[in-house]
């Protein structure tokens, strides 16, 4: 692997304020979604060479902890709030729609690869890499086509319709979800 450093920030560094503005915060786990992407891909392209753990601890870290939080964020808060304030929009809904079954299909893609790291973190080596090759190829697609229409398209929405009181609600329970306070 390549020695790049890791800006990966773990929800063990969280506090409560970060949730005070969600849709940057959403934004930010979506920056760091992309690193992973990157990380694992660059994993998957060196799997011939001794496994940098730190690094692989990381991604696990991500894929285990994070990543359902973040899907949580969205699909308990960000996704029901913009529904709310854009009522009866069609193309909406279909986006929205959308990315909820991609969720789904992340969680697919996800298990296989997780079961192939446990093995390269246990082992040093991964059980099957080209299965693992294949898989993380079609998670990082997935995910970046994924990424686009949030960032793109979701994000810029939520900042022009979410009221002051919905990001508050939204950074509410996205802190309580994660075991942090608030800041009043």
């Amino acid at each position: 692997m390549t020695s790049a450093t890791s800006k990966l920030s773990g929800s063990s560094r969280l506090s409560g304020r970060q949730f005070a503005d969600p849709i940057a915060f959403i934004r930010q786990d979506h920056d760091r979604q992309c690193e992973i992407c990157d990380q694992l891909e660059d994993m998957a392209n060196f799997l011939d060479q001794p496994p940098d753990l730190k690094r692989v601890g990381s991604i696990r870290s991500f894929l285990t902890e994070d990543l359902d939080r973040h899907i949580e964020d969205e699909e308990i808060d960000l996704f029901p709030a913009l529904a709310r304030r854009c009522k009866s929009d069609p193309v909406l809904d279909g986006i929205l729609y959308q990315l909820a079954s991609e969720h789904e299909l992340d969680r697919g893609l996800v298990d296989p690869i997780l079961k192939e790291i446990n093995a390269i973190v246990e082992n040093g080596a991964a059980r099957h890499p080209m299965r693992l090759v294949a898989r993380v190829h079609a998670f990082v697609e997935t995910q970046r086509r994924h990424l686009t229409w949030e960032n793109r398209v979701v994000l810029p929405l939520a900042e022009r319709q979410l009221t002051d009181e919905d990001k508050q609600a939204m950074g509410r329970s996205m802190a309580s979800r994660r075991g942090l306070t608030y800041p009043d």
